[in-house]
């Protein structure tokens, strides 16, 4: 990670989870964090644990609302200068059958999920862009942006639709970027169930017998593909937890 030393990182849903996991560990391994989310009293407690020579900087922002976005990272333009490395990471999964959803449930899903990914991707561009030198953005996907097991009780929603769509979006962004000759690495990560706040929506018994992985399992992956070298680049990878 000596590369990204002192260099400033983006990461949305810092508050808990996956989020919260890799701005600790980004932090420690030198880069400035900027954390956001509604609940951004939890980032502020993070940063007190950070042992390595980066800081994490807190911001309370609704990926829902674009005017808080560009609130945000015009913020991150004034302290920073930019964005160098973005780790897309909020997100939310309404666990109902389609045909039983509200319109708001629909509308919520793709807002957080897709919408706001290609509005803070469009800007970090810029970001990475302005600044001239190599960038990376990782988007959090997920097994059900890959494919949807068959199961008994499929109370799915649109979170996979909102996770292919993560996949259409990425593979062209991906080839935008090398059609513009911008040194920026694209990265995909597909995780299996995850231990995190966002499982309590399943029926509980369903969720203990699932093997689970760790957020340090998603972090460990993540930081991986931040070291590649300048000539590798990692497009897409998947992380699931062995069986027992």
């Amino acid at each position: 990670m000596e590369k990204w030393n002192g260099k400033v990182a983006l990461v949305t849903g810092a508050s808990a989870g996956i989020g919260q996991d890799v701005a600790l560990a980004l932090a420690n391994s030198g880069m400035i964090v900027v954390g956001i989310a509604r609940r951004a009293e939890l980032i502020t407690v993070l940063s007190t644990k950070v042992t390595g020579t980066g800081k994490i900087y807190g911001k309370k922002c609704d990926v829902s609302n674009e005017t808080e976005i560009m609130e945000t990272l015009n913020w991150i333009r004034r302290e920073f200068g930019g964005v160098d490395v973005l780790i897309n990471n909020a997100g939310i999964y309404r666990y109902k059958f389609i045909t039983q959803s509200e319109t708001s449930d629909f509308r919520d899903t793709f807002n957080v999920n897709v919408l706001a990914t290609c509005i803070i991707i469009r800007e970090v561009v810029k970001d990475m862009q302005a600044r001239e030198a190599y960038g990376h953005i990782v988007v959090l996907n997920s097994m059900l942006g890959q494919r949807i097991p068959d199961v008994s009780v499929p109370l799915f929603g649109v979170y996979p639709a909102s996770k292919y769509a993560l996949v259409g979006l990425t593979e062209v962004l991906r080839q935008e970027l090398n059609f513009l000759k911008m040194p920026i690495k694209v990265t995909s990560v597909h995780p299996g169930m995850v231990e995190t706040d966002m499982i309590k929506v399943f029926e509980s018994a369903l969720a203990e017998r699932l093997p689970k992985l760790q957020a340090k399992d998603i972090t460990a992956s993540i930081i991986h593909c931040l070291e590649t070298p300048p000539e590798v680049r990692i497009d897409e990878i998947t992380v699931m937890p062995t069986m027992k």
